[in-house]
């Protein structure tokens, strides 16, 4: 063989080997790439909690840190509640005592039985022993309290019941509204993770974009094909684009934080929240919600509720007024005995009495004072309830105006991204027949999706204005109290 014919297959066996080694280590990278991929995708999704909207609202009301605080407030007054209700127990009081009297021992002991009773009256029942000057001596003492002016009367006499239960109803009520308000922030902050979510999107589609146009623009340069100017326009729309988007992702895991913080969630973990983008325009009239409204907000509950209570406190201030007196009868039964035996408590001499006590300041100027002032609390909380209903009012209008704007927002970005993609296809078709350049192209596709972007964020903006309305109609969640 003649050696040029050797050295071209030499040459031609060495291309080989090279390429069959390149190919070989690319292979290789590929499959460490692809491992590496694989491994972090598989963390990332180790790490991801995935929920529903409806999820993301049953854990926040479950988890959510403010509302465990508020659960442990209710939980407090229904101890209160508890505690008030221990002053109708009956007690039981042990008592016992030694010392010396007149140079002579003396111990004794007894126990002592107190009820009290709804209509103000108080019986006591204690029986005792006691051992001095060398005699025992058994006692069994009745009492019992009867007010006949002041003090009678389950109304009165419950009134610090009645007056925790008030207290424990409002709290139940304030519960509610912090979980309406835990719900909708759960959904604005879900939503706006969705439209920042676009947004990155959109910036880093332009960053590619003008990267590869600042690219071509030095090739075409060095060509003699484009100016200086052309490559520091790309430059310089390239950079805002990556600035751009640097705030996008900043604003983005600052939503993705807000949402963790409502959710209780660590804060090292990801987040995605399925928000669904299907909606139905609202067709409610405005008399329609704000009798929805009249009817659901628990707000309305609580003023009545107030305008109850102040009535009842008027009633007790009233009823103040009036003197103390009181009936009291006492009933004493005494047994002696030398001995401590059966005899002590056999029937030795019985004691009674009646009486009526009195402690009443006659003038009653604090009490007259106190009645007074209970009367403009009525007058405050009617008008309070007023208020309450024209504000209610105010935000069924508002919120209902906003819902209308935000759909003629929607047919006005439907129009523009229309419109986007007619210039988009125009700015082909010119760049394809060199009327125009690859910027005017990319710019015109920067504009579509910026013409989308803004649609999405329109469509978002009306589906969160529908939950505010609902939370606004006093439906948002389930009205559950205790």
């Amino acid at each position: 063989m003649p050696l040029k014919n050797i050295n071209h297959a030499r040459s031609i066996a060495f291309i080989i080997r090279v390429g069959v080694i390149l190919v070989l280590l690319l292979f290789s990278i590929s499959q460490n790439t692809f491992s590496q991929d694989h491994n972090s995708t598989s963390l990332n999704a180790a790490s991801t909690i995935s929920l529903t909207l409806t999820e993301a609202i049953d854990l926040a009301i479950r988890a959510n840190r403010n509302l465990l605080q508020s659960g442990y407030g209710l939980q407090n007054q229904q101890l209160s509640l508890e505690s008030t209700l221990s002053e109708f127990d009956l007690r039981i009081r042990p008592y016992s005592r030694a010392g010396v009297a007149d140079g002579e021992g003396i111990v004794g002991g007894g126990v002592g039985f107190d009820k009290k009773f709804s209509s103000g009256i108080r019986a006591s029942l204690s029986p005792g022993i006691e051992w001095a000057n060398d005699e025992y001596t058994s006692t069994t003492g009745v009492s019992l309290g009867i007010p006949l002016l002041k003090g009678f009367g389950q109304e009165v006499t419950l009134d610090s019941v009645y007056g925790s239960q008030f207290s424990l109803r409002t709290a139940e009520r304030t519960t509610y509204m912090s979980r309406v308000n835990v719900a909708l922030d759960t959904v604005l902050a879900a939503y706006d993770i969705n439209k920042q979510t676009e947004l990155v999107k959109l910036f880093t589609f332009q960053r590619d974009q003008l990267e590869g146009h600042a690219t071509t623009a030095r090739i075409k340069e060095r060509a003699g094909l484009a100016t200086p100017i052309d490559i520091y326009r790309a430059e310089i729309r390239q950079k805002d684009a990556e600035n751009s988007l640097t705030t996008a992702r900043e604003s983005l895991a600052n939503a993705k934080d807000r949402l963790k913080l409502i959710l209780s969630l660590s804060m090292e973990e990801d987040i995605h929240v399925a928000t669904p983008m299907v909606f139905e325009p609202v067709d409610i009239t405005l008399d329609d919600a704000i009798r929805l409204a009249l009817e659901h907000r628990i707000e309305i509950d609580q003023r009545k509720d107030d305008i109850a209570e102040t009535h009842r406190n008027v009633d007790i201030a009233k009823h103040n007024l009036l003197p103390r007196l009181d009936l009291v009868v006492d009933y004493t039964r005494f047994g002696f005995s030398d001995e401590f035996r059966d005899k002590v408590w056999l029937p030795g001499e019985d004691r009674w009495a009646f009486y009526l006590s009195s402690d009443t300041d006659w003038v009653r100027k604090r009490e007259k004072i106190a009645y007074s002032q209970s009367l403009l609390r009525v007058k405050i909380a009617q008008l309070n309830l007023t208020q309450q209903q024209d504000e209610i009012k105010r935000e069924v209008r508002r919120q209902l105006q906003a819902l209308g704007k935000d759909l003629e927002r929607i047919q006005i970005r439907r129009e523009q991204l229309r419109q986007a993609e007619e210039k988009l296809a125009l700015a082909k078709i010119k760049f394809h027949y060199r009327m125009a350049d690859n910027f005017d192209v990319i710019a015109t596709d920067t504009d579509r999706q910026r013409a989308r972007v803004d649609l999405l964020s329109t469509e978002i903006d009306y589906i969160v204005g529908t939950y505010r309305l609902r939370s606004v109609l006093g439906t948002l969640i389930e009205k559950k109290t205790g």
